[in-house]
């Protein structure tokens, strides 16, 4: 399913026009971005989690030189799969 078939599904089962649909998806999008962007870890029951896990800095070996160098650290965006998802999708 890619994003003009989530919005169709959306404006069939809400009742609302399909460009409605995508403003409101689009809306939801921005809301989680903003969350992940101000360090906020945003928990919606029975789905999951989006949360930012930070990643060391790092050793690293150039192979062209065999040179060593310090990555920078940085946050990464995950997303945490709720049990309830879990179940329903397993069963």
């Amino acid at each position: 399913m890619n994003k003009s078939t989530l919005c169709r599904q959306m404006a069939k089962t809400l009742g609302i026009s399909q460009s409605a649909a995508k403003r409101q998806l689009d809306e939801i999008l921005v809301q989680i971005q903003r969350a992940l962007e101000e360090g906020e870890t945003l928990y919606l029951p029975q789905f999951g989690t989006f949360e930012l896990r930070y990643h060391l800095p790092r050793q690293v070996r150039n192979p062209q030189t065999g040179e060593l160098m310090e990555t920078v650290g940085f946050n990464q965006p995950s997303f945490k799969v709720s049990a309830a998802l879990k179940q329903l999708i397993n069963a």
